[in-house]
């Protein structure tokens, strides 16, 4: 290690090397392993320190395919941890080219790594063969453990069959691993302590139960199979974060979910609307609901509702419009939508007007993306859309921004539908090449078409509509004129979007125009 000069020229002391060893063990702490080792040639009081700190992180990549060198640096390793008498808080041992010889190792290796009190485990095995091994059931008689983190193994009976002894486990990480239902309701049974639980890539999991876990706070869990989905019993006494992806979620009716800030929910059937609607949410802050079943009946069958008066963001993705409603809030919120507008779209844009007018306390995003539309559907959507106008007063809803993704064909018509039910101030995610087309398409209309007419209902109402760019190096958005956009280079991106200022009052009083209601229709 390089010293330092002193005031009088002389080499200064190297203060550093002269700390105790327990410091230096702390700050290789936070090296990785590779780091760790090279401060050994530092100086001779860094010589050993490496061998000794309170983490391993043992990998055989890093020794490139030289299996025999791996294993005796690990077992050498190891082994003066256990002679020297060493404690070891952590330890990571991740082995990517095993074959069935080198597996059976792990039984040797694992006491040694338990012997030093190692607190957090992460043990990772990828067969040089496609398949999983068995975990052996020395794991489970680590009375020390604190985290565990198990990779592509398989849990069997004879994994567990003697007790479980993880009364201090906090955290619990499984991904890729075969188990079933019993043996993983015997671990966490045993795991009172649990307060992270995450599952990724278990398909073998068919229900999930976790009543005894009270201190249970975050819960994740994904599984992509075509197998039957896992049913999963929520318990609210402590949870604070729930993610699932893929699955099928059991709220117990008329819960209380106190500490519950984040809830995830994505491509998850939800068994019982009534059981949710009757849930309680305090402290929720963050819902994300994405392409899940269960929403897609009628709107009197299918209504959700969410009580969180404290709600920050909320965002759905879907092919279907469902019905949701929220409590009353005190604080701001925003909502974000992205709804996929498919053929024979079945009152689409009235089903889109009750979601956004339960949203209406919040800023609103929303992205419609048309697929597989024709003129055909959207007319007869706007002309649902006017028969249901037709029958009283309805206030159009303010939107912080809209985007339409999809054929500009369908660009003029369907957004003469969608200012009928609201007012974006933003329309974004426009390529600036069609700008010019778009605002022709928005402003006007050929004389005596419906789309013409019924433009005629929301147009008294706005007033200015301005094109705007984005400066990606001050990161702002600029006014603009479509005579002053760049010319078109290929793989240059530019984004554009237009501003719409509407009349301060825009509510809508049909009845006074019953008579060009008639006309349209």
């Amino acid at each position: 290690m390089k010293r330092g000069k002193g005031e009088d020229g002389s080499k200064s002391i190297d203060r550093i090397s002269e700390l105790p060893q327990c410091i230096l063990q702390r700050i290789l702490y936070f090296m990785s392993q590779e780091d760790a080792v090279r401060t050994s040639v530092l100086s001779k009081s860094w010589r050993e320190i490496w061998c000794t700190r309170p983490n391993l992180d043992l990998s055989d990549a890093t020794f490139k395919g030289n299996n025999g060198e791996f294993i005796s640096v690990l077992e050498n390793t190891l082994r003066r941890y256990c002679e020297q008498r060493l404690s070891l808080d952590e330890c990571s041992l991740s082995c990517t080219s095993f074959d069935s010889t080198s597996v059976s190792l792990i039984e040797k290796w694992i006491p040694l790594i338990t012997s030093a009190g190692v607190k957090n485990f992460r043990l990772s095995i990828v067969p040089a063969h496609f398949g999983h091994v068995k975990l052996p059931s020395v794991v489970f008689e680590t009375e020390s453990l604190r985290d565990l983190h198990v990779e592509r193994f398989i849990l069997d009976q004879k994994a567990i069959e003697k007790t479980v002894l993880f009364k201090h486990l906090k955290k619990l990480r499984l991904e890729q691993v075969c188990i079933h239902d019993r043996i993983f309701q015997k671990i966490i049974s045993s795991c009172p302590l649990i307060e992270t639980m995450f599952l990724k890539s278990c398909n073998t999991i068919r229900s999930i139960k976790a009543s005894n876990l009270r201190r249970l706070k975050d819960f994740y869990f994904s599984s992509w199979s075509d197998e039957e989905d896992c049913s999963i019993e929520i318990y609210p006494t402590s949870i604070e974060t729930i993610q699932i992806e893929s699955g099928n979620i059991l709220l117990h009716q008329g819960s209380n979910f106190l500490n519950l800030t984040s809830l995830f929910l994505d491509h998850v059937t939800l068994s019982s609307l009534d059981h949710f609607s009757s849930c309680k949410f305090p402290s929720l802050e963050n819902v994300a609901i994405l392409y899940c079943n269960g929403l897609e009946e009628s709107l009197e069958e299918s209504h959700l509702h969410i009580d969180a008066p404290n709600i920050s963001t909320f965002g759905y993705h879907g092919l279907l419009i469902p019905s949701i409603s929220f409590a009353t809030t005190s604080t701001e919120w925003s909502s974000c939508l992205y709804l996929l507008m498919r053929s024979d779209p079945s009152f689409w844009l009235l089903k889109l007007h009750k979601l956004l007018d339960s949203l209406r306390q919040s800023e609103i995003s929303v992205t419609i993306h048309q697929f597989r539309m024709n003129d055909e559907d959207i007319f007869q959507e706007n002309l649902d859309l006017v028969q249901d106008i037709k029958g009283g007063n309805k206030p159009a809803v303010p939107l912080e921004d809209l985007k339409l993704q999809g054929d500009l064909s369908y660009f003029s018509p369907l957004l003469n539908g969608l200012f009928c039910i609201c007012r974006p101030r933003k329309i974004g995610a426009i390529n600036y090449m069609n700008a010019e087309s778009v605002l022709k398409n928005l402003m006007q209309g050929e004389n005596g078409n419906y789309q013409d007419q019924l433009r005629q209902l929301w147009l008294p109402d706005l007033e200015e509509v301005s094109l705007e760019i984005y400066d990606k190096n001050r990161r702002e958005w600029d006014p603009t004129s479509l005579s002053d956009l760049p010319d078109y280079e290929v793989g240059k991106r530019i984004s554009t979007r237009f501003a719409l200022k509407w009349r301060e009052s825009f509510w809508f009083v049909f009845l006074q125009r019953d008579t060009r209601l008639d006309e349209i229709i």
